[in-house]
């Protein structure tokens, strides 16, 4: 058991470190002024993925509880870093305001809810709806993103999925913020990738003389 609790453990430590590669080359761009986060987005991802690190908590899950909380505490920096470089705290539109909505609603029904495996779907749904924003910026604007930031964090989920899996097998409260963020992310890096590329293609270079 403490074999595959130690490789369970490592896998998650690998995990967590991959993200803050990401995260550090997220800041980085934020920071020169060329990413532009969207607020709303990441006060969504940081509430969910606390949510998902107090359900998990709560049944039993550390090794779940530990990812998701070193998440969210990622998601908050960025949150800090967005501020101090004036990234606007208004909502932009409707979805922004659904984002901030489910994450109040998230953390309502996890305190009040018994089955916390409700607070753990409320959670998923809110990320999702936290992506819409960030995916749409990323087809406007793709250089005001930073792919290599959703990169680590899919490969991160992959890592944290299976750490989780090896450590406490399937459970849903559990395995649904490693997974969500894998799933996220990599739609993330396809369409920033993707559109950025389409973008520098549809540029025409000036002729000269």
């Amino acid at each position: 058991m403490s074999e595959l609790w130690n490789l369970s453990s490592s896998v998650a430590f690998i995990s967590v470190g991959i993200s803050m590669y990401g995260v550090v080359a997220y800041l980085a761009g934020i920071l020169d002024g060329d990413t532009r986060p969207r607020f709303a987005s990441w006060a969504a991802w940081c509430t969910a993925n606390t949510v998902f690190a107090v359900v998990a908590y709560l049944e039993g899950a550390h090794l779940a509880a530990g990812i998701n909380a070193a998440a969210a505490i990622m998601n908050a920096a960025v949150i800090a870093v967005a501020i101090m470089r004036g990234v606007s705290l208004r909502p932009g539109d409707a979805i922004d305001v659904a984002c901030l909505l489910s994450s109040i609603a998230c953390v309502l029904v996890t305190v009040g809810v018994t089955e916390k495996a409700f607070g753990a779907l409320l959670a998923v749904c809110a990320n999702v709806i936290a992506t819409i924003p960030t995916l749409r910026h990323a087809w406007s604007k793709p250089q005001e993103e930073t792919w290599q930031m959703f990169a680590a964090n899919a490969f991160a989920g992959f890592l944290g999925v299976f750490g989780v899996l090896l450590a406490s097998g399937y459970q849903f409260s559990s395995v649904a913020g490693p997974l969500i963020t894998m799933v996220g992310n990599v739609g993330l890096v396809a369409l920033t990738v993707g559109r950025g590329r389409l973008a520098d293609a549809a540029v025409v270079p000036a002729r000269v003389g």
